[in-house]
């Protein structure tokens, strides 16, 4: 075993010796970069800690209250996505305007999902992606997300699922509501 790796403790040194006091240099040196680089994942831990969350749109779960064909929830409070897997419904509030839309993608019925950092809807069978409100964005899909017919009645938003209308209809664009 070499001196400088042996395990015995060797008397301090004096005068012009650089074997020892190298290594310790190094040691030093090594250890005051992880001591700075951990100070600073901390100091940016800290400051991220006081940012803005990404997600600028939530996406909550919530399941409607179904009598035949119509789907009643509480108003959004916030812009996002409402996700109703039970009755294949997702509700957007998005810039002062609300929509109900099927929750499956018009390509081949795969369920889409909310990715809230990009503000969209993705297919992730055949990566088709739509806009908050719906409106197909590229992808395999022929078309954007087939949309509810939606009303405010005391309190409450009601989706009416009956018939879907696709993004393509002249009335797709009249199925969302103002709100305040």
């Amino acid at each position: 075993m070499s001196k400088r790796h042996s395990t015995e403790r060797h008397a301090p040194c004096t005068g012009a010796c650089t074997e020892h006091t190298s290594a310790q240099g190094a040691d030093r040196d090594r250890r005051g970069f992880l001591r700075d680089g951990l100070l600073a994942v901390a100091a940016l831990t800290a400051i991220a800690g006081d940012a803005a969350p990404l997600e600028a749109m939530a996406r909550t779960l919530a399941t409607g209250l179904a009598v035949g064909a119509t789907v009643t929830y509480d108003i959004p409070a916030a812009d996002g996505a409402t996700i109703d897997r039970t009755n294949r419904v997702i509700l957007i509030r998005h810039q002062g305007m609300l929509y109900a839309a099927d929750l499956e993608c018009p390509h081949k019925g795969t369920m889409v999902q909310w990715q809230p950092a990009q503000e969209r809807f993705f297919c992730p069978k055949h990566k088709s992606t739509f806009r908050p409100e719906g409106t197909r964005i590229q992808g395999k899909s022929p078309r954007s997300l087939d949309r509810y017919a939606v009303r405010l009645e005391g309190g409450k938003v009601v989706v009416d699922t009956a018939q879907p209308v696709d993004g393509d209809a002249a009335g797709w664009a009249q199925r969302g509501v103002r709100i305040g």
